[in-house]
């Protein structure tokens, strides 16, 4: 369990939520309704950008290539003058309003403000190529299905709002360790392996309560569990934290037990003898973690920014108890 034996009542602990991406609706309504701005969609487009894929516009084509794709195919005549003029092909606008949204939490990391506004601005730009007889798009829709496939809700116990920094590399973002983690694979060649091999060691350890040099944040998807868990770590943090906190990550920031002893033992196979005794006890260490606390890890310095709500720790107990 990822917790800190030094102080553990003080000690924040990272806790997750069934897959529910639902937030406050009020909240969500009140960012829906706000004007967008172009700043904002610059600042996406830079982003995409950067990421250099080269093949981008042929898997998602801008509003403005489409644009010009369907006039000139409206333009087109045609290749006889008894031959009806065939209807213009044009890529659908609530396909581009989707593939949008996807890249947005994808490749961006996009929060869920961030991601509701990009469906927002999708749609204006798709509106400007598609026809008055085209359904209208359903952004809500939109928004329900990338967040409940690209998107988990997590709690954490926590005394203070800052208390989800990791001890390491706090200014590096989730998806920048994402991206760095799909060059590493690219470059080593080792598709099995969802982690590079030290950083799944620093998981791995991190989950054994060694933190004090992790660049991981503990979440779980149930505190309720860690009320009643063996660990008496996680125990004390949760029965003496001041807040539950609320948070809705990318999928592909969060590292899982499995995920993290599967790379372990991959790793394994190439047998380097100066660690496989280390790997092994750790991996030894790891099963004899409680599963039922579905602790998950968040890797990157901002998981503040993805902060959904918080409210007064409900398991909290008096210290007279």
């Amino acid at each position: 369990m990822n917790v800190d034996p030094r102080n553990a009542a003080d000690n924040s602990f990272e806790v997750q939520r069934p897959h529910h991406v639902g937030r406050q609706q009020d909240e969500l309504s009140a960012h829906t309704s706000a004007p967008t701005s172009s700043e904002d969609q610059a600042n996406f487009e830079q982003q995409l950008n950067d990421l250099a894929l080269d093949d981008l516009d042929s898997v998602c084509p801008t509003s403005e290539a489409v644009s010009l794709a369907a006039d000139s195919a409206s333009a087109a005549p045609s290749s006889g003058p008894n031959e009806a003029t065939s209807e213009p092909s044009r890529y659908p606008a609530s396909s581009y309003v989707s593939a949008r949204a996807q890249l947005a939490a994808t490749l961006t990391g996009a929060t869920l403000d961030a991601l509701r506004n990009e469906i927002e601005l999708a749609a204006q730009q798709a509106a400007r190529w598609s026809s008055a007889t085209d359904a209208a798009i359903d952004r809500d829709r939109v928004f329900d299905d990338v967040a409940g496939s690209s998107y988990v809700t997590l709690r954490r116990f926590q005394n203070q709002d800052t208390d989800c920094k990791p001890r390491t590399e706090e200014n590096t973002s989730a998806i920048s360790h994402v991206r760095n983690t799909a060059r590493d694979h690219s470059s080593v060649g080792y598709p099995l392996e969802r982690y590079p091999m030290d950083r799944a060691r620093q998981a791995g350890w991190h989950m054994r309560g060694k933190t004090t040099a992790s660049p991981f944040v503990s979440l779980v998807e149930d505190p309720s569990k860690l009320v009643v868990s063996r660990d008496p770590w996680a125990r004390a943090i949760a029965n003496n934290a001041d807040a539950l906190h609320t948070y809705t990550v990318p999928k592909t920031t969060i590292w899982t037990p499995d995920d993290v002893l599967s790379s372990i033992g991959l790793g394994m196979n190439g047998e380097d003898q100066d660690t496989i005794d280390g790997d092994v006890d750790l991996m030894c260490s790891l099963g004899r973690t409680p599963t039922r606390e579905t602790e998950r890890l968040f890797l990157g310095g901002n998981l503040e920014s993805y902060r959904t709500s918080s409210e007064a720790n409900p398991y909290k107990r008096e210290s007279n108890e």
